[in-house]
């Protein structure tokens, strides 16, 4: 509205009062840099010099001081006078709760002189004047800017023109207006964001991608049968490389701590446990994967205890927020359901553990337990894999399935159980007042 007047060939004078310095460093790059661009779009909307920023000053306070002006204050002509609590920016004007008194002459001689005489005196304060010298001073000049100019001039304590915009690079104009947003941020938005699952995109298939895969699949088909490659590189040779490379020293220590860094990345544990069980052997492969597994979970754990409780819950999300308090009063049982059944992704899980201050051992007991049956079928899927590649037999497709089907049934059964409980602590909840 400024702006639009202030580009109109009669439009009013508009002065602006303010403090010259920043409440701090904090306050210096968020609210002054967006001040500042807001006086650069008023004083290039400024086609007819009726426009003045300004800042009351006394002669001799040191550089780092400043007489503060906090009032949120307007006054229009002798028509309206509005005071509270609200700011110029966009927040006051759209998001937070303010309170203001506005009082209004609608032509009433009594009111409107009212007006002008607050403004005055405020003015003339500012100025070292008398209230009535401005007022005079200002009928005679005929406007408000060049009374204020030729009574700043006198010097001692008085209005100094604004002239010092510092040039802020537009990274941090745009970081500081998320400070001042034009509207409020829709509970639904926010709730939207949250939502996990939900129902699946309707997308075309990438076709070409597919081609491109097939393609690939094959040309190593073709590579490994029709080519002398197939001589040397086969299930035989590549089990024999691999067990080769397992007897070295560094090894098991290299796959025993891959287990950390690929439960933050999701990277597949089960493709290290293959790797394991198909380089060492099935039973030290086994033991080292659940080994590893148990550390990745005690390193998230710590992690957990030593992050932020709003951090933790931001990313945890919704999708463990109502496995929380399952979490706190079932201890073991809870969590080595929930490794069996990850709903949510392991390092997750252990954050929320370490942050929710569960016993570190019931951490480490429940993820043995609960990963026991994964590694074991990774572990027989490996052992089974490796013999049908060296020529020593074929895969035992029953006992895969086997295992599959008996860890595909637990996890039925602990999807269950969660949702029992959950239901069962909601009921409580509700009949005793508690919060959830």
């Amino acid at each position: 509205a400024l702006e639009k007047r202030l580009t109109e060939p009669d439009g009013p004078e508009i002065v602006l009062v303010l403090r010259l310095l920043s409440h701090g460093w904090l306050e210096e790059h968020t609210m002054h840099v967006l001040r500042t661009r807001l006086i650069r779009k008023l004083k290039a909307a400024d086609r007819y010099d009726r426009f003045r920023v300004c800042y009351p000053a006394i002669l001799g306070l040191a550089p780092e001081c400043c007489l503060d002006v906090h009032s949120k204050l307007m006054i229009v002509d002798d028509r309206m006078l509005r005071l509270g609590s609200a700011n110029l920016c966009n927040r006051s004007m759209s998001m937070d709760t303010e309170c203001d008194v506005v009082i209004e002459s609608h032509a009433r001689p009594a009111v409107a002189a009212a007006i002008t005489q607050f403004r005055d005196r405020l003015l003339a304060e500012h100025l070292g004047v008398p209230a009535e010298q401005l007022g005079a001073e200002v009928a005679r000049a005929g406007g408000m800017i060049p009374a204020i100019e030729k009574l700043a001039a006198r010097g001692g304590r008085t209005l100094t023109p604004l002239v010092d915009l510092p040039e802020w690079p537009e990274a941090v104009v745009q970081v500081a207006a998320v400070a001042d947003p034009s509207e409020p941020i829709a509970l639904e938005v926010l709730l939207k964001d949250r939502e996990t699952g939900g129902a699946p995109r309707h997308e075309r298939p990438a076709w070409g991608k597919l081609a491109l895969l097939a393609a690939g699949i094959a040309a190593l088909f073709a590579l490994w049968h029709f080519t002398p490659v197939a001589d040397s590189v086969n299930g035989e040779a590549a089990v024999q490389w691999a067990q080769d490379v397992g007897a070295q020293w560094w090894v098991p220590l290299l796959l025993l701590l891959a287990y950390t860094p690929a439960c933050f990345l999701m990277f597949p544990r089960p493709l290290i446990t293959l790797s394991a069980v198909i380089a060492l052997g099935p039973w030290r492969g086994f033991a080292l994967a659940l080994t590893g597994i148990t550390l990745a979970a005690v390193f998230t754990y710590v992690v957990g205890r030593r992050m932020r409780r709003d951090t933790v819950r931001r990313l945890a999300g919704p999708r463990l927020d109502r496995m929380i308090e399952v979490l706190k009063k079932n201890g073991l049982l809870a969590l080595t359901l929930l490794r069996l059944v990850p709903l949510a992704p392991f390092a997750i899980e252990g954050i929320v553990a370490g942050a929710v201050r569960m016993k570190l051992w019931h951490l480490a007991l429940g993820t043995l337990l609960g990963m026991l049956p994964g590694t074991l079928v990774a572990t027989v899927f490996g052992a089974e894999l490796a013999a049908a590649l060296s020529g020593a037999g074929s895969i035992n497709w029953w006992l895969v399935g086997g295992a599959l089907a008996l860890l595909g049934g637990g996890s039925w059964w602990v999807k269950r159980w969660f949702g029992r409980m959950e239901r069962r602590m909601s009921a409580h909840g509700q009949a005793t007042g508690a919060p959830r």
